[in-house]
């Protein structure tokens, strides 16, 4: 008898509970924040690690509902990522390579290096574009929620990157305002 009346007012709470909309309007959403880029190309010189390459460190600030549950609303949290991508040589930059950033709890960041609009010199460090995915997964009561969104920028020393370069060659370029906003867009 207890355990009939507990199932029946577990399925009278669910009826109850008022429906989510798991689609937040755009409106709602915002921006995603890159709070750390940096871009370093070596030296050359003997001794010294060759590679080029790129950090950065993407946050995405929303929590966005998934689901109503009994104990209440599944969401899909705030995450944040560090992604990077090293090469040698303009022969094998990474341009286009969907490459993994390092792992969040409900699903999974990546960052694609896409080319700049214009050569300076110094290979894929100076005048760049990112794109970045985030795949958000959850599990509610079973049921497997995934949304994707997905962001891009641009970014060239002199409009959003500074730094400097020493007399041996070696380069390194931050961001010089942060954070750095992204608009997202969800895919369908």
């Amino acid at each position: 008898m207890l355990s009939s009346t507990i199932i029946a007012l577990f399925a009278v709470t669910i009826a109850a509970s008022p429906a989510i909309n798991i689609k937040t309007p755009r409106d709602d959403l915002q921006p995603w924040q890159i709070t750390t880029l940096y871009t370093h190309s070596p030296s050359g010189r003997p001794g010294n690690d060759l590679h080029l390459t790129l950090n950065a460190t993407i946050v995405d600030p929303n929590t966005l509902p998934v689901a109503q549950t009994p104990t209440g609303t599944a969401v899909f949290p705030s995450s944040t990522a560090n992604c990077s991508a090293q090469w040698l040589s303009r022969d094998d930059i990474p341009l286009g390579v969907e490459l993994p950033c390092t792992p969040i709890e409900f699903g999974h960041w990546t960052m694609k290096l896409l080319p700049g609009d214009g050569e300076t010199g110094t290979g894929a460090t100076t005048n760049f574009g990112l794109e970045f995915k985030l795949v958000d997964n959850v599990t509610v009561l079973g049921r497997v929620y995934t949304r994707t969104f997905t962001g891009e920028g641009k970014f060239k020393v002199g409009d959003n990157l500074s730094g400097t370069c020493g007399g041996s060659g070696v380069c390194n370029w931050g961001l010089t305002t942060r954070p750095y906003l992204m608009t997202q867009t969800e895919q369908s």
